[in-house]
This record gives structure tokens, sequence and C-alpha cells, in this order.
């Protein structure tokens, strides 16, 4: 009946059906006790799936997808663990890729919850478990009028996949299948990698230790609270750089003597220039999805003279194209894109840090203050509508970008550290970036207090109110760390959640260091220590110890302990094993990290004296 229904559908959309439900289903017919009078399994003509036989054996969220005879199978978990879908179509709004985690960040629901083993819980408990998991699947492609499924179908017309293939795969061949597509439409040869060597290496140094070349400018923001800042965006900088300034594999220092000697042409700082003589079919491409999206899709979807189905549509329209857009200037400097060429990548990113330092420059000239600015986007302290015009004004005209306000905020609190702030909107929403307080893997108690301390903030409107939040802070702090040492707090509340990429024996082995001889028998003993291993496959190693199986794509959630291993599964653990000093060091930077522009030190919320530098320590009486 199950395989009756599924050939009734031409989508088929799962929550990790790849690795266990359909492979499971297949298995299930292919066992003759599935018919208990008859003894048969169920012909293979008569199933509408396509499994490997290894698939149910591989276990793993790279087993081999599961394909339907007679239509599409979406496998959600793929699809939602694509960074494109997580940060450009979902802004980040989920940082697990547990179904769970998912629907409780998109949908404001969750799985029922209970104690115990799945495998032991009565056939009717078991089914209504089943029906809410099958339920959030379905809602995930069907809420905001089936966003998702819209996306998913407009980015597969765009890159010229089949949705199903779309859905498993990397942006990087979305933007593949895109250009080999208008590659074959205009008969032109498609290089092979090897070819684009010869273009040459990056002509600038990174900063960032592993990366090949330099990437975007990230201003120094100015410590401290400021009121009344506001944020200006350059619009698609990365995809308007490669269409203004020409640049794709087959234009960045082209052949032609009359390019290489234009002064036109050439990149600044870098040996690069850009040919003059034909425009290449990467800036021709995502400048004609630009220009689509700004010029087109994105008014529609602001268009009040329309329906608002017709405005939604263009909405998932713009939003898919600016989902490829994104990535478009990334995935030149991938060595895994069949089309790398990093000439191309690092002169993208030269021209936009020479956009926003002539910006910067622009602004200091019109004395607009400028506090911060991170790669596409600047932070004004208190300029004006006319201020804001102004610059957008002389960006569009010389430099040829669109440079639009973004967000306002009341005031906004920044640390010495790049991609660190705190900002609180006009309406009291306060905006995150980068604190270790907001992330998913951050125990519970400490992530509660964060945004607690946050909910403080946010009903601060000026800088006299911030006495008042600095005191309430304090208490908030102080508060949870003697619940901490006064072992309050549940073991699920201390729990880090960390999910492991791959099997816990791929990550290494323990080594065993030292021989201790027993006093009584004579005989040794040796200790096992784990060297170079993660805390979270500590953890992992443990639960194998104890006979449960851990895979990839698991959540392994684990507490810092004073044992030897120095973590411990919190399954396995109990309150006196807790290493208490280890979760002040992790409440320390977590706060720290606010505290510090608040003008308030942790150690002496908690009462703690600073700690003393080495004069202090041997030269005080």
């Amino acid at each position: 009946k199950t395989f009756k229904i599924i050939w009734s559908y031409s989508v088929l959309v799962t929550f990790n059906g790849d690795d266990f439900d359909l492979p499971y289903l297949y298995e299930r017919s292919q066992d003759p006790e599935i018919d208990p009078i008859n003894h048969t399994i169920i012909p293979k003509e008569e199933i509408p799936l396509l499994v490997k036989r290894e698939s149910f054996i591989k276990r793993g969220i790279q087993s081999d997808p599961v394909q339907l005879k007679h239509g599409a199978h979406i496998d959600l978990f793929r699809t939602f663990q694509n960074r494109s879908i997580q940060i450009y179509a979902f802004s980040h709004k989920y940082s697990e890729f547990r179904l769970n985690a998912i629907a409780e960040a998109l949908l404001n629901d969750s799985k029922i919850e209970f104690d115990g083993n799945i495998s032991d819980l009565p056939i009717q408990k078991l089914a209504q478990y089943c029906l809410k998991d099958t339920e959030l699947t379905f809602r995930l492609t069907s809420f905001n009028d089936n966003l998702l499924l819209k996306l998913l179908f407009v980015i597969a017309r765009i890159s010229r996949l089949s949705v199903e293939d779309l859905s498993r795969v990397g942006v990087n061949q979305w933007i593949r299948g895109m250009l080999f597509y208008e590659h074959r439409k205009i008969n032109a040869l498609i290089p092979h990698s090897e070819d684009l060597r010869f273009k040459g290496q990056a002509s600038t140094e990174a900063i960032i230790k592993e990366k090949k070349y330099r990437g975007g400018l990230v201003v120094e923001p100015t410590p401290g609270i400021h009121f009344n800042v506001s944020v200006v965006d350059f619009a698609s900088l990365y995809p308007s750089i490669i269409k203004v300034h020409n640049l794709s594999y087959e234009t960045v220092n082209c052949p032609h003597d009359t390019c290489s000697q234009d002064p036109e042409q050439k990149i600044p700082d870098t040996t690069y220039w850009t040919c003059k003589e034909k425009k290449g079919i990467t800036s021709l491409l995502i400048g004609s999805l630009r220009d689509l999206r700004v010029n087109y899709y994105k008014q529609l979807s602001k268009d009040k003279t329309i329906s608002p189905e017709e405005r939604q549509l263009y909405t998932v329209v713009s939003q898919a194209i600016k989902v490829i857009l994104n990535a478009s200037y990334g995935v030149m400097g991938a060595e895994i894109f069949p089309l790398y060429c990093l000439p191309v990548a690092d002169a993208t990113a030269a021209i936009g840090r020479n956009i926003i330092t002539k910006t910067i420059d622009k602004c200091k000239e019109s004395g607009i203050a400028v506090v911060y600015g991170d790669t596409d986007s600047l932070f004004l302290r208190n300029p004006s509508e006319g201020n804001v015009d102004e610059i957008s004004k002389w960006a569009k005209t010389n430099q040829g970008v669109d440079l639009e306000l973004d967000k306002e905020y009341r005031y906004v609190v920044f640390n010495n550290l790049k991609k660190n702030y705190l900002g609180v909107l006009k309406d009291g929403t306060v905006d995150v970036k980068g604190l270790t307080g907001k992330k998913s893997h951050t125990p519970p108690f400490i992530r509660k207090t964060f945004y607690s301390m946050l909910d403080i903030l946010g009903k601060v409107n000026t800088e006299k109110d911030f006495g008042t939040a600095r005191e309430k802070i304090k208490e908030l702090i102080k508060d949870s760390a003697k619940k901490l040492q006064s072992n309050e707090y549940p073991l699920e509340d201390l729990s880090f959640n960390v999910m492991i990429n791959k099997s816990p024996e791929k990550y290494g082995k323990r080594t065993s260091e030292n021989l201790k001889i027993s006093s009584i028998d004579g005989h040794g003993s040796t200790t096992s220590t784990m060297k170079g291993i993660p805390q979270h496959i500590k953890a992992a190693m443990q639960f194998s110890d104890n006979g449960k199986q851990i895979k990839a794509g698991d959540i392994i959630s684990y507490v810092k302990t004073k044992t030897a291993e120095g973590v411990k599964p919190v399954e396995l653990a109990n309150h006196k094993d807790v290493d208490t000093e280890k979760y002040l060091e992790a409440m320390e930077s977590t706060f720290d990290q606010m505290l510090t522009a608040l003008d308030v030190n942790f150690k002496s919320i908690i009462g703690k004296p600073r700690q003393s530098n080495l004069d202090e320590l041997f030269w005080s009486n």
C-alpha cells in the first residue's frame, strides 16, 4: 500500500530518506516475511524506488541518493545542509541540521519528546511520533505558500539541473550547470581546468591562513557604544563588479596588448588587467541575472498594484537569483569548481576593497564617521538622510555600484574584534553577529543567560539607560554563575551539542601512555589518553565503548568533566564529574565579548579578583 501511494505522486519529500526511510522500505519489501501467508517478496517492478543494495549498509550522510522511477525525490536533510540555502535563502535562522532544530527555527514547532529509546515506544505512540515527523517534513516545504519548493524549482530552471540533483549538490554545481549550458548554447568550448592554469596564481597575499588570496575588506571596529548608526549596503557588490569590470576566466589577463597596456583596464593593487575587446561569458551571465533581479523581479516583489500572490512569486524568484549571485564570486576561487580561475576571484575582491576604501574616504570628506565596515557594508554614525543620499549617488556615478540604506540601529556595541557586534534596531529587535552566546553548540544555560542579557539591552533607549542595564546584567550573570557552582542546573543545560561530520573511528585512535604496575599482583595496566581528537569525538568514542553506534550526522551532547578525557556524554555523566571552572571560563569567554564594551569585568561580577601580571605577583607585598 505504501508503494502504491508513492506511485501516485510525482514528488516525494523526506527528511533523511536517502539514508534511512527509503532503503529501509526497500529492504523490508525484499524480506519474504513481509507476506506472512505466501512468504513472497514484492516484485521489483512494483517498487517505485531505485535503491542501490549497499545504500542501507553504508549508513551515513554520504550514502547514495534514492531515486523515484516516475518522479523526483527531495531529501530535505541534504537540502537544508546546503550553505547557500541555510545562509541566503533562510538568513541563517537554523544552525543545526536536525529536523527538530530546523522545525523550531522555521515553523516554531517541534517533534514529540519522549524519554528512553525509540524502539521501546508502544506501537500507537510510535505511530504518533512518526506522523508528527511527517507533518513537520511536509510543512517545511509547504509553509509560506510552498516557499522552499518554489525556490528549488526556480533555481533548477536557472541552473539547468533536475530538482532531484539540485537539492543534493552544492552551489558550485548549480553555477557549473548554468555556465556549461551557456557554453553549449553559443557553441563554445568548455575549457579543462588545466587550460586555465596559465592564467597564473593570486596577485595578492592572503591575510587569513589557508586562503589563496586576500578577501574582502573588514574595517577595524571602533570599540564601545555608538548611538544612531545607519548601515549602508552595496547591493550585489561582487556580481556588480563582475558585470561592470567584465570579469571572466577568458577576459582577466587576456592576450591583447591593447588591453594589457591600457591603464583603464588595470585592476587596482594587482598585476591583472581585463579585456575591452569582448564581453566574458561569466560577466554576461552574472550581469544579466543581477540586472534581472535588481531592475525587474525585486521591483515587482514590492509592487502594491499587483496581487499578493504575484508579489510572493516574484519575491521567490528574486530570492532564488540572489542565492546564485551571492555564490558566483566565491566559486571562481574554489578549486573544486570546474572553471576555477584564481585571478578572477582575486580581481573581484581587489576591486571590492578599492570601492570600500574610496567610499570610506568620501564619507570622511563629507564629515561622516565610519565606525565599522564588513566586505559590502559600512556602519555610519549619526548620518543625516542627505548624507546617505549623497554617498549613494556618488557610489553609483563614480564606482558603478548601488549603495542602499540597509538598517538603522538605535545603538551598536562593538568590542575590539571584527565580525563581532550587537546592535539594537529602532523597533527594539536585537541583532547579534559572531557572538558565541547565540551559537547552537553553546551550553543552554549560557545561551539562556545570553538571551536574557539581550532582552535587557533591547530596552535601552538612551546612554543614561545603560547604568540601570549594567546593574541588571551583573545580577543576571552573578545569579547564573551561583546556580552553576551550586549544581542547580540539570546536566542537559550544561551540554555542548555538536554534530559529527564523520564516524568517530576516522578521527584517530587512543594513545596509551602510562603503564602502572599493581603492588598487589605485579601485573601492569595502561591508562588511555586521546591526543589531537576534538572533544565531541572523545565523547562519541565513550558511547562506542558502551555499545552505542555513532555515525556521521549524529548530534553529540557532552559535558566538560574533571575526568582524564575531560568530557563525558550527558547520558554517562553525573554532577560530581562536572568541571565547574571550565564552565566559568566558558561563561567568561562568552560574556566578556560584550562586557568589555560595557566597561564591566566578568571576574569582578562573580567575585574573583582580576588576574595579576607577573610584575604584580613578584613585587607586591
